[in-house]
């Protein structure tokens, strides 16, 4: 069977949706590693009582390292969180912009903007299970940073996986996040990765990309059709590129 993974860009809030990215691709792919984290679980088991928010928070960069740890990752209190810059400032919210933030972490979609100035955060952090994930992205070239580190690793493994323990394939080239820009207007859509069991044809490791949307992938696996096809992403195994070629010859685009 083949392997998915889907991705959904909501432009107005740069919400990304994906299914397929672990909460350990999100962690190692990110620039901006959190100081501070404020957790919107009122009954995360993680973390100090903040008194003045009435919810936990995880004080310095050696305590988020730790709660991110790959035990932390997958636990309740680690489902949904907000990084924040200065522990003075988290003080100074007012009950308003508290109050959002409760509502935030119940309803797990913002009132107003996902970024708050007294926070300076730069993510939003929701873990559904089962590799899907919403994370609101104050930069999205974090997100096309995490989804190439992920499409590299795929590649990696699965030319890896066809050689013996004595014969192991070369290292892959990272794929470059910029090239995968070129699929944004897709993502706005919904976008699937279809990776096949048997993806490698005359040394080309081919990724056929699919137009998709939200609500369709949440409610049953897709059958997918050829007419969907917008893309495809290849690697040359032997020359070590990788190419982007998307059905509208107006977008093509190819990286070397």
């Amino acid at each position: 069977m083949a392997e998915m993974l889907f991705v959904y860009i909501d432009t107005t809030s740069n919400a990304v949706f994906s299914k397929g990215l672990s909460p350990q691709d999100f962690v190692e792919g990110i620039v901006h590693q959190p100081e501070h984290l404020l957790l919107l679980n009122p009954a995360a088991s993680a973390g100090e009582f903040d008194s003045h928010t009435g919810l936990k928070i995880i004080n310095g960069t050696n305590a988020v390292s730790n709660f991110f740890s790959i035990r932390q990752l997958n636990s309740p209190s680690a489902a949904k969180w907000i990084d924040f810059t200065d522990p003075a400032l988290l003080k100074e919210l007012s009950p308003l912009e508290i109050s959002e933030l409760l509502y935030f972490g119940h309803m797990k979609t913002h009132l107003h903007s996902p970024f708050f100035y007294k926070l300076q955060n730069n993510f939003v952090y929701f873990n559904f299970g089962n590799d899907t994930m919403r994370v609101y992205y104050r930069y999205l070239d974090e997100f096309y940073r995490i989804l190439a580190n992920k499409l590299s690793k795929i590649v990696l493994e699965k030319n890896n996986f066809r050689r013996t323990l004595f014969a192991r394939g070369p290292q892959v080239a990272k794929l470059d996040g910029e090239i995968l820009k070129q699929l944004y207007p897709f993502f706005q859509e919904g976008a699937i990765f279809n990776i096949p069991q048997e993806p490698v044809e005359n040394q080309q490791f081919h990724i056929p990309i699919y137009l998709s949307d939200e609500k369709g992938w949440r409610r049953s696996q897709i059958n997918l059709r050829k007419e969907q096809k917008v893309a495809e992403l290849t690697y040359d195994l032997n020359k070590k590129i990788w190419h982007l070629e998307v059905e509208d010859d107006d977008l093509a685009f190819s990286f070397h």
